[in-house]
């Protein structure tokens, strides 16, 4: 039963991650990597105060364009794997 489990759980995860890059159309035509603090809030489902934040305590690190701070989606993702549970 626990490998049915853990399928399961993969193909929710892989449709849930399919569902949010569609979203925030990462998946565009220029198949972007960094993504805005807002779409990067989205992306891993915080608000995007608590985004800046992990930036400014650079708990995440961030592309500073100006005032326009974006963020690899690599680091993204890797920041999500290493807060897995």
């Amino acid at each position: 039963m626990s490998m049915l489990t853990d399928a399961l759980t993969l193909v929710i995860e892989q449709a849930v991650e399919a569902g949010i890059r569609k979203v925030i159309n990462i998946n565009g035509p220029a198949n972007r990597r960094l993504l805005s603090a807002e779409e990067a809030a989205v992306y891993v489902s915080l608000s995007k105060r608590e985004m800046y934040n992990m930036i400014a305590n650079r708990q995440l690190p961030a592309v500073i364009r100006g005032r326009r701070k974006m963020l690899d989606i690599q680091d993204l993702d890797a920041w999500i794997d290493r807060n897995k549970v």
